[in-house]
């Protein structure tokens, strides 16, 4: 593996004190537009715009090799980049937000004690009640797992990080929508057909699926069904559970848990075949929600995307 961890993001938004209190509502550490789970410090960063927007994602390579190879893969498609303290710093030209690749060590976050849970011939929780029901507090998100980005050229932006490194994991459209991994989760980016580019959601990864209804369940509870996106459910492509809810900020954002891991690339079988009608949700809602394709803010988006870079 080269590149191994989404090391974080860079968001901005008009009002970044409504994220501020946003990620510390549902757990996160940190303050002042820096938050991230309790192993992930730092994860998000979060800056001031005139709209919503992402500004960049930090991937983590293993070393100064994988620089090499990527800055060689860079020239070959003629991407302009440049080394920046130890890394590589490349400025997509399509979309306008930074991708910085950097070397770090290789870690998972350390795991959490697992729920005890009861199965048919296997009754593992025997005289005291389900974990979840005796909690003093609800577990919190653990780190940012995945980036679902917008682009008026997807074939583009999806060869350009594949020069970065990322590894294909799936393919949806003839490729307009690509699923693609720099860790041994599914997919850490999806790349989907938009009008300007723009951040379509980020997912936050939980330890399981009871943190992931709880933490949902309380949100929609405290903020209102006009928060509500999609959800629950689980997804064929990638196999985690989701619930998608709408930030304070106008982000769609998703709780996520027990997503596909891809641990030998040359043995994993890439599906190009997906029938969109039934490959939204194994359960739950069977259709992807229309919100997804045109956010409620789209047109604030498109405008000042266009006063910015038309």
């Amino acid at each position: 593996m080269a590149l191994h961890r989404l090391a974080r993001m860079t968001v901005a938004v008009p009002d970044p004190s409504v994220l501020d209190a946003f990620y510390q509502e549902i757990g996160f550490t940190g303050g002042d537009g820096s938050w991230g789970g309790a192993d992930r410090p730092g994860q998000i960063q979060v800056g001031e715009a005139s709209y919503r927007q992402l500004r960049a994602l930090h991937i983590a390579c293993e070393d100064e090799a994988d620089l090499a190879a990527a800055a060689e893969r860079l020239d070959q498609l003629g991407v302009p980049h440049q080394r920046v303290n130890g890394g590589l710093k490349v400025k997509d030209p399509v979309n306008q937000w930074e991708y910085i690749i950097e070397p770090a060590p290789v870690a998972d976050i350390s795991p959490q004690p697992k729920r005890v849970m009861n199965y048919p011939g296997e009754r593992n929780r025997r005289g005291q009640r389900a974990e979840v029901l005796v909690e003093a507090t609800p577990r919190p998100p653990r780190r940012l797992g995945h980036v679902v980005v917008g682009t008026p050229d997807p074939l583009k932006t999806s060869a350009l990080c594949q020069a970065l490194g990322f590894r294909v994991s799936d393919v949806v459209f003839n490729g307009a929508v690509t699923f693609m991994r720099c860790s041994w989760d599914h997919h850490n980016l999806l790349v989907t057909p938009g009008p300007v580019p723009y951040l379509n959601h980020y997912a936050l990864e939980h330890d399981d699926f009871d943190s992931v209804m709880r933490a949902a369940t309380i949100y929609l509870q405290t903020h209102g069904d006009d928060h509500q996106i999609a959800g629950p459910g689980r997804h064929p492509i990638g196999g985690n559970i989701f619930w998608y809810m709408l930030d304070p900020s106008g982000n769609f954002f998703e709780f996520f848990a027990d997503m596909d891991q891809i641990v030998d690339d040359e043995a994993w079988q890439i599906r190009e075949d997906w029938d969109p009608a039934v490959s939204w949700s194994v359960w739950g809602e069977p259709k992807q929600p229309e919100v997804f394709f045109e956010p409620n803010d789209m047109k604030a988006i498109i405008e000042g995307w266009n006063a910015a870079h038309g």
